[in-house]
Parts: C-alpha cells; structure tokens; sequence
C-alpha cells in the first residue's frame, strides 16, 4: 500500500516575499536582455543602411563557446574616420585557435554607439530581433505560469492546513 503524500506546507512570509520578487526579477531581466537585442539588430540595419563604409582590421579576440568576437580598427574608405576599439558583428565566427582574418572590407560603422561597432554586409539583423522578442516575450510567460503555479501552491497549502480557500493570509 503506498502512503499518502505529506499536504504542501504553507509558505512563510519571507518564502512568499523571496519567491514573488524573484519571479518579477526575471520578467524585468528577460525583458532587458530582450530590448538589449532588438535594440542591437535594429542598430545594426540602420547602420548597414546609412553608415559609413570602410574596413575593419582586426587587433584582437575574445573567445567563448560560440567562437571569437573580433575587435580593431575600423578605417573608412575615403581615410576621413580611423576609429580603434571597434567591435565586429559578423554573420561568420572564427574558432579560437584560428588566426586573426585578413583586413575585412565592405564594412559598415555605427558612428552613434556607445562602443563602435563595425557590421558586415551578412550580419543578421533579423535574428538579434527574433532573439530579443522570444527573451522579451518568453520571460514574462514564464513569469505568469510561476506565479499561477505558486498560487495554487499557496491555496492547496493553506487549504491542507485548515485556513480555508487560500484567501485573506
């Protein structure tokens, strides 16, 4: 014969104050990352619009999971602009033990960044939208079902424990 569960214990005040405010910190946390995306793919649409076009030399990368993030310098074809520090979106990733690519031609300068940032003709702007829309979109559903799945939570606790439909702690 299997026992019968344990009912749910009600949740302390604290509990209820932690879980609550953690489930409204990732629904603003994934809606920044979101913003943060969109903001950067539709930078970049404009920026391969209407920036400036030059040549990216690459100085330096930065290596993670998804592969290398380039930056250098970024010189615009009629010598006018020579900006250092610029950082390269590229639809292609180089590997880490990869050497640094030859000078990049065709590229396109954000002159209004807060940190330049030189894009290529096949950065996929469209993609850093959709990412942003799924994180701005995902975080806050994710968000409502917690806090569906913690009220209920809280009700058949309190239910359990003799203090009526949930209501009124």
């Amino acid at each position: 014969m299997n026992p019968t569960p344990a009912p749910p214990k009600p949740m302390g005040c604290v509990s209820q104050v932690f879980v609550w405010t953690m489930i409204t910190l990732l629904s603003v946390f994934t809606i920044a990352v979101g913003l943060f995306f969109v903001t950067d793919g539709l930078s970049g649409r404009d920026t391969l619009a209407t920036g400036p076009a030059g040549t990216f030399t690459a100085e330096d990368k930065t290596c993670g999971r998804g592969g290398c993030a380039l930056k250098g310098v970024f010189t615009s074809d009629d010598g006018t602009i020579i900006r250092h520090g610029v950082d390269l979106r590229d639809a292609v990733r180089v590997r880490s033990g990869a050497p640094l690519p030859p000078p990049i031609e065709a590229v396109r300068l954000d002159t209004g960044a807060d940190r330049p940032t030189a894009y290529t003709a096949d950065y996929s702007w469209q993609w850093a939208v959709v990412k942003g829309v799924g994180f701005a979109v995902l975080g806050p559903v994710s968000s409502i079902a917690l806090a569906v799945g913690t009220r209920r939570h809280q009700a058949r606790a309190f239910a359990a424990h003799g203090h009526g439909h949930g209501h009124g702690h």
